[in-house]
């Protein structure tokens, strides 16, 4: 079964290569998502990472080795940890500082504000560290939100920042593909979801006005988009995560990938 799914996948390459791509418009306007209908969303799910479910897990699982080779101890550090759902990632800290607009996931927890990461109730070089992973930059504006970052960390201070990628294979041939910004309709817990999707160059082009150094990036979920984008299942279309580990260092294909994850200095 998974040879079938391996020549399909070779067919919609060789397409995808010779496919005409569209340059980023840059002429796009910051709509606002429904910032209440995702409090109230995901106050009301068990876990934001849904269990039994290959796409998510994979994602998890490589987020949380990506923050762990990244994430350097230092003694009293102050972590913020933006949009957390109530994850650690593995980080064991008295000074992680949780924030999230769904309270319901974060009240049992030390050091928890409710709060948009559009706008942070901290003082200006606060933290030694900043957490945004899980898609949290896609409910938000990347502007705004990379800004009060920026704002929040300490100089040398690091950013983990983890986003939905508009160069996807999954929106190939479709008109949000390769967009610097562009809401998008997505299937999440079998319920239909609206998020920001995000290029790379335009995420880059943020970090550096804010005075962000990528120190180093990892691609996840490379070409299982592919799959997606054919309408297969996610629990199907995790199948190809595997590869990864190999095209994820082709430059054509990591730019292609379903998420990006960045480790960020700022200067």
């Amino acid at each position: 079964m998974l040879d079938e799914y391996i020549l399909k996948l070779f067919g919609i390459i060789i397409g995808a290569i010779f496919f005409h791509e569209k340059c980023d418009k840059g002429k796009f306007r910051m709509d606002k998502l429904n910032l209440e209908a995702i409090k109230v969303f995901y106050d009301s799910i068990e876990n934001v990472w849904p269990r039994n479910n290959a796409w998510y897990s994979y994602l998890k699982s490589r987020i949380e080795t990506y923050i762990r080779k990244n994430y350097n101890q230092l003694d009293n550090a102050y972590i913020l940890n933006a949009g957390s759902g109530g994850n650690d990632y593995g980080i064991i800290s008295n000074n992680m500082y949780h924030v999230d607009i769904a309270k319901d996931k974060i009240a049992h927890l030390k050091n928890a504000t409710v709060a948009s990461i559009e706008d942070l109730p901290f003082p200006d070089e606060m933290f030694d560290y900043s957490i945004c992973v899980g898609s949290v930059l896609n409910y938000c504006d990347a502007i705004a939100s990379i800004s009060e970052m920026a704002r929040v960390l300490k100089r040398q201070g690091r950013l983990i920042l983890e986003f939905e990628n508009s160069h996807s294979f999954e929106y190939l041939g479709k008109s949000v593909y390769g967009n610097s910004a562009e809401i998008v309709t997505t299937k999440y817990l079998e319920q239909s979801h609206k998020l920001w999707v995000y290029s790379f160059d335009y995420i880059r082009s943020i970090l550096k006005e804010y005075s962000f150094d990528i120190r180093n990036s990892s691609a996840l979920h490379v070409l299982s988009g592919l799959l997606l984008n054919k309408k297969y299942d996610e629990n199907t279309a995790a199948k190809l995560a595997k590869f990864d580990r190999i095209f994820q260092y082709i430059p054509y294909f990591k730019k292609r990938a379903s998420n990006i994850i960045l480790l960020c200095e700022k200067l």
